[in-house]
């Protein structure tokens, strides 16, 4: 329950770092592509007004509206005033034909390349001039009344209109706030006062390329943050859990060796107090029988005392020597076999060969007696079974030692050889989960490996494999 609202928590931490990132990004992308060649825009601006300053739109733009328009005036008021869906139709006849002329005799291309070559700009730059409306005012009592505009009918193709307004004249294919210079609203009086409102857009081929090229830098720097921010997460939840883990198996040794440590120490407490006793001084069978339980205790104690400083004491005391493997095994199963009760049995089948390795007897020896006990304490058969054989395997030499106990799952296979690791939960078999890490130990330090076979009901098998390196000679017999 811990680790899902630990994970969900640096999840949602995360998310949110995110997009807070993005979204701080994005913002100075948009700033950065607002103020895109703010110089080059204030100029074009300005150069742009001055040029049709007498005229509208571009140079002879102004005649071409103003004849429009005045020879159609009279008709439009008067359609406006009689009858509406008339004046709609005529507005749209009239807007199509100024439009179609404003694009046909447009001069804004020279006007345009004139203002770019005149104040050395990019000669890259691209443009685009749109129309957006038209108004026409009568009478002040009535106001302005739109002819044209950004929802009006036209006859125009879908790829001449845009949300600007119908293109006069340019090839910049995406208009847009950040890339408009001008947005003129220009009055004329006819026979009657009229106003237009029109568009100038001006950009480089590709600046969002080039918007996000200037951006690099701080992509760069918002991406190295994220990666920095994942690894450290990854790095603080990775510890969390080792830290876990380390507690958890700190918290079962301590359970363990509290169990392993404070019976035999009750009991001799007990034993000791009731040796004291008049009645018990006085009688020599009772006190034996105290005093073999106080040695057995003793010795239980003792037993994990000392495989507690075999285990830090392994690698400073090796003393390897030519040893033959047959006759170590040999010894001490037979040694072992003198604590076994019918019908358990332990069974060696020695190689057929002497095979001389260099090994430290002592070590050697408490190893396999670790592995005889693990064999023999979990299982749970009415019949305990162990068999010990040696195979040759590519030169060198496989120690086999297999019992057929209750197996050992595979989700915990792994971790059976860890420092103070106990399989399951079991009180009533003792140990403190040092036996199989003491025997990883002395393999490491004699240079050998060891895997596992099993089968979950069906035994255990372990594999202790001796290179080829390490034997120092075969006789055969």
């Amino acid at each position: 329950m811990k680790d899902r609202i630990y994970k969900s928590v640096v999840l949602v931490s995360f998310l949110i770092l995110l997009l807070v990132q993005l979204r701080l990004t994005y913002n100075s992308y948009v700033l950065r592509d607002r103020d895109y060649s703010l110089k080059e825009k204030t100029l074009i601006n300005d150069e742009y007004g001055r040029s049709i300053s007498e005229d509208k739109v571009y140079s002879g733009g102004g005649k071409i509206i103003d004849s429009i328009l005045s020879s159609n005036m009279p008709a439009l008021k008067q359609a406006y005033l009689s009858n509406r869906k008339e004046f709609v139709r005529l507005s749209e006849r009239v807007s199509d034909t100024l439009l179609k002329d404003l694009q046909k005799k447009s001069t804004m291309d020279s006007v345009f390349r004139s203002i770019v070559k005149r104040n050395g700009l990019d000669s890259s730059l691209q443009y685009l001039l749109t129309f957006q409306q038209i108004e026409i005012n009568f009478d002040t009592k009535i106001g302005n009344i739109t002819i044209f505009d950004n929802y009006s009918h036209t006859g125009f193709k879908s790829n001449q209109i845009t949300p600007y307004g119908v293109i006069i004249d340019g090839t910049l294919a995406d208009p847009s706030l950040q890339n408009r210079v001008t947005n003129l609203s220009v009055s004329g009086k006819l026979v009657y006062d009229y106003r237009i409102t029109f568009n100038l857009f001006v950009d480089p081929p590709g600046r969002t390329l080039k918007v996000a090229y200037q951006m690099l830098p701080t992509f760069s720097l918002v991406a190295l943050c994220i990666i920095i921010i994942v690894g450290i997460n990854y790095y603080t939840y990775i510890s969390w859990m080792r830290q876990k883990k380390e507690t958890d198996v700190k918290s079962d040794f301590l359970n363990s060796i509290k169990h392993e440590f404070n019976t035999p120490i009750t009991t001799i407490l007990v034993a000791s107090k009731s040796l004291h006793e008049e009645e018990v001084l006085n009688d020599r069978m009772r006190v034996n029988a105290l005093v073999n339980i106080v040695e057995r205790q003793a010795r239980r104690l003792h037993s994990h005392i000392n495989q507690m400083l075999e285990i830090s004491e392994i690698n400073n005391n090796i003393n390897l020597e030519e040893t033959d493997l047959n006759y170590e095994v040999l010894t001490l199963v037979n040694d072992y076999k003198i604590k076994l009760q019918a019908p358990d049995s332990l069974t060696f089948d020695p190689h057929g060969s002497e095979i001389l390795i260099m090994m430290d007897p002592f070590v050697f020896t408490t190893m396999l007696q670790n592995m005889l006990d693990n064999a023999f304490k979990h299982n749970h058969r009415d019949v305990k079974m162990t068999v010990l054989f040696i195979t040759s395997h590519n030169g060198g030499y496989i120690l086999h030692i297999k019992d057929n106990g209750k197996g050992i799952d595979d989700t915990i296979k792994e971790k059976i050889f860890d420092k103070f690791f106990r399989a399951g939960k079991d009180s009533t078999i003792s140990g403190l989960g040092l036996g199989l890490y003491y025997v990883k130990q002395c393999l490491d330090i004699h240079g050998w490996e060891i895997s596992v076979r099993t089968e979950p009901g069906k035994g255990t098998e372990f594999l202790v494999h001796i290179p080829s390196g390490q034997t120092v000679n075969s006789t055969n017999h």
